[in-house]
């Protein structure tokens, strides 16, 4: 690993191993404004261009780095999430599945240690724009679907994307939710604040939403596509140069692309 500069922002990337991982920690080396500075995963190995991997929570934390990302699953943010906090690093964290309850503990465990905890279930910034574009959009409808579909490897559904969407257009306006007779149990989808949500998982598919709202004599359909996982890097270098300026906890890429609160 590249010894970082002054002015660089040193990050520790968990999930190294990962297909994030090995997309973003490249790219961020060679980004004069960042130094990958440790690698953590539960599987030893190297990440081409940027260093090897230790497989010891205790010696990545030790590291000295300021900044954590953090792309490994809900249970293990759930496990460790608290602890990089604790370490006294910024904490950015884009896996998703975890528990309700550790979104709370992550908020006091960043209010202790004085630094900031920035949750971010999708770092594009075409899905960001297409929640936001769906709240503004709910206003003026009354009946709305999300279909999300993703790559075989994505171990939660529905998606914190499709979550988030559901519920930035409830926090404008409840829904209505259509017929809930099912001749087949589920076919509907399930339910988010109201809202359905059906999730696929397919082949040949990285990450796709498209949220459906129906008005009088029209449709309106919001869709978004990632081509391949290097659009999320945009999103992860705008968040890595915020966050840090706030202590406690947010939720949403949001927050980052409205600029300074």
């Amino acid at each position: 690993m590249k010894p970082s500069e002054p002015d660089q922002i040193s990050v520790g990337v968990i999930g190294a191993a990962g297909r994030m991982g090995l997309v973003i920690a490249p790219r961020l080396q060679e980004d004069k404004d960042f130094s990958v500075d440790a690698l953590y995963d539960i599987v030893e190995g190297d990440v081409p261009t940027v260093g090897r991997i230790t497989t010891s929570l205790e010696d990545f934390l030790a590291a000295p780095t300021t900044h954590v990302l953090d792309f490994s699953t809900g249970p293990a943010v759930d496990e460790h999430g608290e602890r990089v906090l604790l370490a006294g690093k910024h904490y950015l964290v884009g896996a998703t599945g975890y528990s309700e309850e550790t979104v709370s503990r992550l908020d006091n465990a960043a209010r202790r240690a004085g630094r900031e905890c920035l949750v971010v279930p999708n770092f594009s910034l075409g899905a960001n724009l297409m929640v936001e574009f769906a709240s503004r959009a709910a206003e003026f409808f009354h009946t709305v679907e999300i279909v999300e579909r993703h790559h075989l490897g994505k171990q939660d559904a529905p998606s914190g994307t499709a979550i988030a969407t559901a519920q930035s257009i409830h926090e404008v306006k409840q829904m209505s939710p259509g017929p809930d007779k099912e001749r087949i149990k589920g076919v509907r989808g399930g339910k988010v604040c109201g809202i359905s949500i059906h999730s696929q998982r397919l082949d040949g598919v990285l990450a796709e939403q498209e949220v459906t709202f129906g008005g009088y004599q029209e449709i309106l359909r919001i869709e978004h596509r990632s081509i391949s996982r290097e659009c999320f890097l945009s999103g992860v270098k705008l968040a890595l140069k915020a966050v840090g300026k706030h202590t406690g906890l947010r939720l949403g890429l949001k927050h980052v692309m409205e600029g300074p609160q």
